[in-house]
């Protein structure tokens, strides 16, 4: 039986790039069997272009910005699937992308989720600089984007298991995403708004023993296309969802020995989010608003968790603090999330 794979585009203000997406969708070697587009009150033009070119297209329009956890659930409730291609407007896809997700993610079944080779456009006489090949999880309660900030030097050529995906250009199992639900909470953690979480997501299939995959296949990820950037808005959400994630997912006794380091590492971000703007420091506050939804969250998973703590604890990395700190000295980056 032929695989039925939908495809949505969470939309806001993305202009020419969020056209361009939807073009590459459906352009694929295997096309998705709709395109569902979740707009989030975009006021550029965007969402009547969209539908001008794509009339057949399943179009949800929300009144104000929801962000993307929201969004994204709104693509998964409106998904006819058993696979859903979920797409940052900002994304342009080779034709073969979807083909080779979807052949990878059914050599298992327990692959949950695939994601691609994403990379950032080239920019004259520089090499091909790679965003994300999945997601990689650190002891301290953070995580990153594999290879991201590198040269596409060839390194990144083999299939492989990963600890999870980028939700910028993921391929998701949709039996998968229903069996992550717990009573009225969706897939993505609507608490979260926007940044950090997929990973979030990860860490749940995780413990529910979902597997996630990278095959290199090639995505182009146009990063701050809604040139949002590093606001005070952005890095109040980063805040609290560096510890929601945590709260969400780290389950004691073992995470408790993780602490002294997720509450050092938040420290420094916490400062650092300071410096850039004092307002950003309310995403503390907002965390113990949302709080007591991770106690919920911590029973379901200890409810019906198939691997065992050290099976997760496998995947944790050492966080890279002397490269983060020369690469910041360098190069004078700024990060959003993860990274």
């Amino acid at each position: 039986m032929a695989e039925r794979v939908s495809a949505a585009i969470l939309n806001w203000n993305g202009g020419e790039l969020v056209l361009k997406c939807a073009r590459t969708l459906l352009d694929q070697t295997l096309p998705p069997v709709e395109l569902i587009i979740i707009d989030n009150a975009s006021t550029d033009g965007s969402l009547e272009r969209l539908r001008a070119e794509h009339p057949a297209a399943q179009v949800i329009t929300n009144q104000q910005n929801l962000g993307f956890a929201r969004a994204a659930n709104q693509a998964v409730a409106a998904a006819t699937g058993t696979w859903l291609l979920l797409a940052n407007l900002d994304v342009e896809l080779e034709r073969d992308y979807i083909a080779r997700l979807v052949a990878a993610g059914n050599r298992d079944p327990r692959i949950g989720s695939v994601t691609g080779k994403l990379l950032r456009p080239r920019i004259a006489g520089s090499d091909v600089i790679v965003d994300s090949t999945g997601h990689v999880l650190f002891r301290n309660g953070w995580a990153g984007n594999r290879g991201e900030g590198f040269p596409d030097t060839g390194q990144w050529e083999r299939p492989e298991e990963i600890f999870g995906v980028t939700a910028a250009a993921a391929l998701y199992r949709v039996s998968m995403l229903a069996q992550l639900c717990q009573g009225p909470a969706r897939p993505f953690d609507e608490r979260f708004f926007a940044y950090i979480e997929d990973v979030d997501l990860d860490w749940r299939a995780r413990w529910l023993g979902w597997k996630a995959w990278y095959e290199p296949a090639v995505a182009w990820h146009h990063r701050s296309a809604t040139k949002a950037r590093r606001s005070a808005l952005i890095l109040r959400h980063i805040l609290k969802n560096r510890l929601l994630l945590v709260a969400d997912n780290d389950l004691w006794p073992e995470g408790l020995a993780r602490l002294p380091g997720v509450a050092a590492f938040t420290l420094l971000a916490a400062t650092q989010f300071g410096l850039e703007s004092p307002a950003s420091l309310l995403g503390i506050v907002d965390f113990f608003r949302h709080l007591p939804a991770s106690l919920d969250r911590r029973r379901f998973i200890k409810a019906r968790r198939k691997v065992t703590p050290a099976a997760i604890a496998a995947w944790m990395q050492p966080y890279p603090y002397r490269h983060k700190i020369a690469r910041r000295l360098r190069f004078g980056e700024t990060r959003t999330a993860p990274g």
